[in-house]
């Protein structure tokens, strides 16, 4: 029979193969808060067992810890909506009920969208661009306006549009119904 050095019946194997096998044994079945016994022998080989090191070899106990246990995420105190997400509607297109307050979502008809507790304007001043003044005297700028549409939705969306993250990012933004810290303080906050 020809055997060569890569043949697993003519050799023994070596240390870290024998951790190797050790640890996917371990894993296998499982680790359990136990200890190992870690064998160092005289020419520095060390090997991993569950039973205790020969007399000749050094030997040093390695304790291992349990897995963690299972930790429910956490229950936070946001009120969670029900029902089916794909269901529900767009914020543009959904009414509000009878028994919900009602704010606005303002369209512009440059494509600006803000939100108001109140009713939103019959228009809003453009913004300058430098452009539109070119060719006219000294102090006879034309400001021109947008006319906007109103949308009522119920005031909880208009709230969430408000307060989400990259709202400031969002054309329109400067338009939102913005409460004073003073209002805050007071409670008058309709968001709240």
């Amino acid at each position: 029979m020809n055997k060569t050095k890569f043949d697993a019946y003519g050799r023994s194997m070596r240390w870290y193969e024998w951790l190797a096998a050790l640890l996917l044994l371990g894993l296998a079945a499982g680790v359990r808060a136990e200890s190992v016994y870690k064998c160092t022998n005289a020419q520095g080989g060390v090997a991993y067992q569950a039973q205790p090191c020969s007399g000749s070899q050094h030997e040093a106990r390695v304790s291992i810890d349990p897995a963690p246990t299972y930790t429910p995420p956490p229950q936070y105190a946001v009120e969670r909506r029900s029902g089916n997400t794909s269901a529900r509607r767009s914020t543009a297109s959904r009414r509000p009920t009878s028994h919900e307050a009602t704010s606005y979502e303002c369209r512009a008809s440059d494509g600006e969208v803000f939100y108001r507790h109140g009713s939103c304007p019959h228009s809003i001043t453009a913004k300058d661009d430098g452009a539109r003044g070119r060719g006219r005297g000294r102090g006879q700028t034309a400001k021109a306006s947008i006319s906007v549409s109103a949308h009522p939705i119920p005031r909880d969306e208009a709230c969430t549009q408000m307060r989400r993250a990259g709202s400031i990012g969002r054309a329109g933004h400067e338009h939102d119904e913005s409460i004073s810290t003073y209002e805050r303080n007071l409670g008058r906050d309709p968001c709240e």
